[in-house]
């Protein structure tokens, strides 16, 4: 039997075939971004030729074979274990030629880009490797005719001391090797993928110009900054309503760009409007739930699509921030999306909707980013300076912020007339206030909200008014009905009344506008955020207030504890209550607002809160990091472990349901077993039976999970694959309340809440 010298075998494709694809996009990627640094293309080039001629290997051949039924190879170290290719691969390297026309430290980077390319069990010593090159790999050398490697030199079993020390972060050569090994990745995916490497962006200026010209508008000031500072990294301080969206698109331009939000819904949203409404149709959609998106937008029509977002391929890529920053753990395989993101622009919006610890990763991550070349710009309705210390701190360089405020008639617009009521939330203001209004109230937490709306629903029960509650709380099927809902009410198009109770699930990136705002105090920076969600782009014309602000009374609001669960660090709670403490009926316009931002969230006042403390932390934490200590599994992203389960009374009213999307999942797994040929498109029947017994899912946090099976409430399990169980929980639940503890409950901790 002759060695095929074979690389897959889905599709059938041989190293040569492979490599030639890798060289393809290389090509490619070196024509659209001519300019990335710290690479030098001739070692890409060699990394691509080389990395995985090791597969001509009898062990890696036979196992091929066996799936294609041909005939095996006569083995001459069967007893031996095999080697992973990319371990053998650099013994083809011309070892003179290049210690002739390289120093060492780049010949470092070019077998480490090589050897460790793909993660696989570590060799303890080189022994076996020396053996297989003998015994094995001098066999085919002869054979394997491909005119792009040099066949002057011999094979090399010894180049131990270019791989055994590997390159770490302190290394002069450091910042070339993750360029080196990142791109590489990038383009053996690719090729493995039969995709892209990179989709040009042409014309995102272009469309953006279009857009706002057919909408009656020229650049705005903001708008102009963010053309004229293209090059640079920017922080944005600006309005609701001010046009951020396509200032940040004009930002990025025609470069490859990354537009990162902190909630789904915002994303989903500013990903359709990007598409639908600027025109721009290369753009990719990345969350913990795009391939459900793409299917119910249709997009997945063209099957490479998902891949293409996955492998960051798409010229705008619209996503959640842990789906990019997790390179700041420097796992095995970090180093794609951190190369990527060294030629790409990113978009950080509402900056303060993240968790302290989010904060310090992602200061961490925009230090590494700028160092290797990315820009960000930082766009935001509130900036808490404290973070832009901390930024300083780490000498991460950036325009000085800049703050524009929305005007009207050459002044600020006011939008909000605000009146504080030193007391708990309750229902009195809304009793005498709701008729022919768009009212919204917004709770700290779920608990909260349920029982503010069945106060009113009680209150009410006699007139015909609308009255809805939202909250992380709702099965996906009907949360995805209520946001819809929301959106339409809040459309400032829509004619109609009613009052939304909530939590601040919708502080971020919601187009809704309202006419009155009730709520809780959670921090002054979340308070502003959650008044932008009224009178969003209208002047307030009368002397009434539209925003009532409840500060607790004598303890707390919802959700605020000195507790680890508290929502708010209660330092930022207390400071931001003194700082509003005497407002009564008090105009409060943008530039007021950005004042008291600035005021409250210094490092003076904050630097004995918890607040600080986290992300001080988790700066150093990630400066502890050693590159490959940690596992993907020990990343400690999220920091939330949430349970995905379905209420009792919705698995009983959907079981036959549920039960056939099983059984369908089942079956087709069992013909993908037998039929490689329709992969994808089984693939993607997989996904419609997961999303519709997932339309019946709730995710509850660890301790409410906890209390559950504490209490007997676990009433079975139901397994989608081996990485996915969902858990039916003995709770009580509602379309109009959402899931709730049972009534029997004795021991409910109120400090203990999500949102």
């Amino acid at each position: 039997m002759k060695n095929l010298f074979l690389a897959k075998t889905n599709p059938r494709e041989t190293i040569i075939e492979h490599t030639e694809a890798l060289l393809d996009r290389l090509k490619h990627i070196k024509e659209i971004y001519p300019n990335i640094k710290y690479i030098d293309w001739e070692i890409l080039k060699l990394a691509c030729i080389y990395h995985d001629i090791g597969k001509i290997n009898t062990k890696f051949q036979n196992k091929l074979y066996e799936k294609l039924n041909e005939q095996k190879l006569e083995d001459n170290i069967k007893g031996e274990k095999e080697i992973p290719h990319g371990y053998l691969s650099p013994a083809f390297l011309p070892k003179k030629f290049l210690e002739r026309n390289y120093d060492i430290e780049l010949i470092r980077v070019l077998y480490q880009s090589i050897y460790y390319h793909h993660n696989r069990e570590k060799l303890e010593n080189f022994d076996l490797i020396k053996l297989t090159v003998k015994e094995d790999l001098n066999r085919y050398w002869n054979e394997f005719k491909y005119d792009k490697v040099d066949k002057s030199e011999k094979l090399y079993s010894s180049y131990g001391k270019y791989v055994k020390k590997r390159i770490e972060s302190s290394d002069c050569i450091y910042k070339k090797y993750v360029m080196t090994k990142g791109l590489l990745n990038k383009l053996d995916y690719a090729a493995s993928a039969h995709i892209d490497v990179e989709i040009e962006n042409k014309d995102l200026f272009e469309k953006t110009t279009e857009y706002l010209q057919c909408e009656g508008y020229v650049p705005n000031e903001l708008q102009d900054y963010m053309m004229k500072n293209q090059e640079k990294n920017n922080i944005i301080i600006a309005s609701t309503g001010i046009g951020k969206t396509e200032a940040s698109l004009f930002w990025i331009g025609n470069n490859k760009g990354f537009f990162t939000l902190p909630l789904r819904v915002s994303i989903n949203a500013i990903y359709d409007r990007i598409k639908e409404k600027i025109k721009f149709e290369d753009i990719a959609l990345l969350h913990s739930e795009t391939y459900s998106e793409y299917l119910k937008r249709n997009e997945l029509l063209d099957t490479d699509f998902y891949d293409k977002t996955r492998q960051l391929s798409m010229p705008l890529t619209v996503c959640t921030l842990d789906q990019l920053i997790d390179f700041i753990f420097k796992s095995e395989g970090y180093e794609l999306k951190l190369a990527t993101l060294s030629y790409s622009k990113l978009v950080i919006d509402e900056i303060q909707m993240y968790s302290p610890e989010m904060i310090g990763y992602l200061i961490m991550a925009l230090k590494y980013i700028t160092e290797l070349g990315g820009k960000f710009s930082i766009v935001t309705a509130t900036m808490p300076p404290v973070i832009i210390d901390l930024m300083k701190k780490e000498e991460i360089k950036f325009n000085n912020p800049v703050t524009y405020y929305k005007k009207v008639n050459n002044k600020i617009q006011l939008r909000h007339r605000v009146s504080v009521v030193d007391e708990q939330i309750n229902i009195k203001h809304v009793k005498d206030n709701y008729k022919n209004k768009k009212i919204l109230i917004i709770c700290n937490t779920v608990k909260k909200a349920q029982q503010i709306y069945s106060e009113l629903i009680d209150e009410f029960k006699d007139e015909h008014i609308n009255i809805n509650l939202l909250h992380s709380r709702f099965v996906k099927k009907d949360r995805a009905k209520k946001e819809d809902d929301i959106l339409r009410l809040g459309n400032k198009n829509c004619k109609e009344t009613g009052i939304w109770i909530t939590t601040q699930i919708v502080e971020a990136s919601l187009d809704i506008d309202f006419d009155v705002l009730y709520t809780e105090l959670s921090d002054i920076s979340g308070l502003f955020q959650r008044m932008g969600r009224v009178y969003r782009n209208r002047t307030l014309e009368d002397k009434n207030t539209n925003i009532y602000v409840y500060l607790g009374g004598d303890k707390p609001t919802s959700g605020v504890s000195s507790s680890q669960h508290s929502i708010i660090d209660i330092e930022i709670f207390n400071l931001s209550k003194e700082a509003i403490k005497d407002f009564k009926n008090k105009e409060l316009n943008e530039k007021e607002k950005m004042r008291l931002v600035e005021m409250t969230y210094t490092k003076e006042k904050l630097k004995n809160s918890n607040y600080y403390k986290v992300i001080k932390d988790t700066i150093d934490w990630v400066k502890r990091i050693k590159e490959y200590e940690l596992e993907k599994n020990e990343m400690r992203l999220r920091n939330i472990i949430n349970f995905p389960v379905i209420p009792k009374i919705i698995y009983d009213k959907n079981k036959k349901l549920i039960q056939n999307s099983i059984q369908k999942i089942k079956n087709i797994r069992e013909q993908m077993r037998l039929d490689k040929s329709n992969v994808k498109e089984l693939r993607k029947e997989i996904q419609k039976s997961k999303d519709d017994i997932k339309s019946f899912v709730v995710d509850i946090p660890l301790y409410e999970f906890e209390y559950a099976r504490k209490n007997a409430l676990i009433y079975d399990e139901i397994e989608l694959d081996r990485f996915n169980r969902i858990t039916i929980i003995a709770y009580d639940y509602s379309f109009e309340k959402g899931l709730t503890r049972p009534k029997c409950e004795s021991n409910f901790n109120e400090k203990v809440q999500f949102l």
